[in-house]
């Protein structure tokens, strides 16, 4: 009876949860090149990673510069380009 008490509870705690949503950062950068070519290519990863990985990325785009300060807020950056 404890273990079912136990394993009732422990599923409620762990349902109660959600995944955490993360950002996927673009590159900017100065010196030539197209950062912001391709306008579709962020949107449609964050899509396929969501359908077929199960990740929760947020489908927000994020634009950081490169030496900011805040580059490191995101776990993934996303560079495009040629150079």
């Amino acid at each position: 009876m404890k273990f079912k008490i136990l394993a009732l509870t422990l599923f409620l705690f762990t349902a109660s949860f959600t995944a955490p949503t993360y950002k996927i950062a673009k590159l900017k950068y100065s010196g030539g090149g197209d950062w912001y070519a391709n306008r579709t290519a962020l949107p449609n990863l964050i899509a396929f990673c969501n359908a077929n990985l199960k990740t929760n990325f947020s489908a927000q785009e994020e634009i950081v510069e490169v030496g900011s300060a805040t580059l490191f807020d995101y776990p993934f950056v996303y560079m495009t380009g040629h150079g």
